[in-house]
């Protein structure tokens, strides 16, 4: 008998606190224009971490050298953030812990928490249920009734950045697209292991309707792109879903145009959207100012966060764009790293991508036709190209999306990462079904 077998009928706190801070965290920076003066995401993450630790029957990682980058990046960047100055200053800090700390946290606690088929299969249902959500939200915000809009602060113009756009509870466009992407994929995964349960595949189904829409409305070429890429990246790959691209290409075509018939204006929008040219000139302003920086301080950039704080002595009027908003962070995640924490920062963060979430895609090959741990590795690829591509064209401190990439990534290299995870896993009852499937 397994260790988890007289465990497996029930969900432990920590994998329930740990939801809890996932689901929390898209009101990150706005709990106290909820009435709420502590950040509830925040609390139950330490909870989930402490409540994990004082566990006896929790699982044992492996010894793996990305553990040793991770360690290292995290090193390195608190010391550029202590010898510049801002370690002890609020935003730094949180930046730090949201965008550094946390998310290379995720990597281990996906593999230690989701350990038996009936919580992997939660968190799925979970982020089904927040598809509805931000999907529904981002239609009532932008084609009506913007009365049904919760939280109200979501239709303030005063909170947050790009109003017009579906922001949703992270009053950004960008987050919103980006979480809705990433909800997408994990509710086609849902769908697919959920056959002859009618209430999951309503829910599923529910939720890659809502989402789909809700990226649209995001209004952000990135999460686009980066929708379709993704699509056909593991449409490619699975010889099943491979026969069904071009239906689902040519029904997403017709989505679009029945959408932009159904709403006055849309389209144009979208047209808009496409043709924008101001904010491709921020980006190379400043990803110009951040390669001068690289080639003057190579060792230690100008220090973690500061860059926006020292971009005047770096920017400089381009002959062939115009100079207008350059009060902002480099819109290339790796570029930043090197930036703020110089060559050998964005090396160390490299090389954790490399070795943590992108080892674990690769080894897809070896993954049993069918498994459990398949799925969820066809989904870390898609979650891996939602992430990357908005991580090339902007700085992505988004702290849900980052968490939910390393999460999958924790998740779907289990076998690899954790002792005898074998003894944990619960059967795969769907396998020999979903295996036949896959493979016809």
């Amino acid at each position: 008998m397994s260790r988890a077998a007289g465990r497996s009928d029930r969900i432990p706190l920590h994998t329930w606190a740990l939801l809890a801070a996932l689901v929390g965290s898209m009101f990150s920076g706005f709990w106290g224009l909820l009435g709420v003066p502590l950040p509830l995401d925040r609390v139950a993450f330490a909870g989930a971490v402490l409540l994990l630790v004082l566990d006896p029957h929790r699982p044992r990682l492996r010894f793996q050298y990305v553990y040793v980058v991770m360690f290292a990046v995290v090193a390195w960047t608190a010391a550029s953030a202590l010898t510049h100055g801002t370690l002890f200053q609020a935003g730094p800090a949180f930046a730090l812990l949201d965008r550094i700390i946390v998310p290379l946290g995720m990597f281990a606690l996906g593999a230690l928490v989701f350990t038996t088929t009936r919580r992997r299969e939660l968190l799925l249902i979970v982020f089904s249920v927040v598809g509805v959500y931000l999907g529904l939200t981002a239609v009532f915000e932008i084609i009506g009734p913007s009365s049904l809009v919760r939280p109200r602060y979501i239709m303030d113009e005063s909170v947050g950045i790009l109003f017009g756009r579906a922001r949703g509870p992270f009053a950004g466009a960008e987050a919103n697209g980006m979480t809705q992407a990433m909800c997408l994929f994990m509710a086609a995964l849902l769908w697919s292991r959920t056959r002859g349960r009618t209430g999951l595949r309503v829910l599923a189904g529910a939720a890659i309707v809502c989402t789909t829409l809700g990226v649209a409305l995001a209004l952000t070429r990135s999460v686009w792109l980066a929708v379709v890429v993704a699509v056909l990246g593991v449409g490619l790959l699975v010889p099943a879903a491979r026969r069904r691209l071009p239906a689902v290409v040519l029904g997403t075509i017709g989505f679009v145009v029945v959408l932009f018939a159904a709403v006055p204006g849309l389209g144009d929008a979208f047209s808009e959207r496409l043709t924008m040219q101001s904010s491709i000139y921020d980006r190379q302003n400043t990803n110009a100012a951040g390669l001068r920086v690289v080639a003057e301080r190579p060792l230690d950039g100008v220090g973690w966060q500061r860059f926006v704080r020292v971009v005047d002595d770096w920017v400089r009027q381009d002959p062939n764009y115009p100079l207008s908003n350059v009060a902002i962070e480099v819109h290339n995640v790796f570029l930043s790293r090197a930036v703020e924490t110089g060559i050998l920062g964005a090396v160390l963060w490299i090389l954790a991508v490399l070795l943590g979430p992108v080892a674990v895609a690769a080894r897809l090959p070896r993954r049993v036709p069918g498994s459990e741990y398949q799925g969820f590795a066809l989904l870390l690829i898609a979650l891996l190209v939602v992430w990357f591509v908005p991580s090339m064209t902007s700085p992505n401190p988004y702290p849900l999306p980052n968490d939910l990439m390393w999460l999958v990534a924790g998740i779907a290299g289990r076998p690899e990462l954790v002792e005898n995870s074998e003894l944990d896993d619960e059967p795969d009852l769907s396998r020999a079904a979903d295996s036949r499937t896959l493979s016809a």
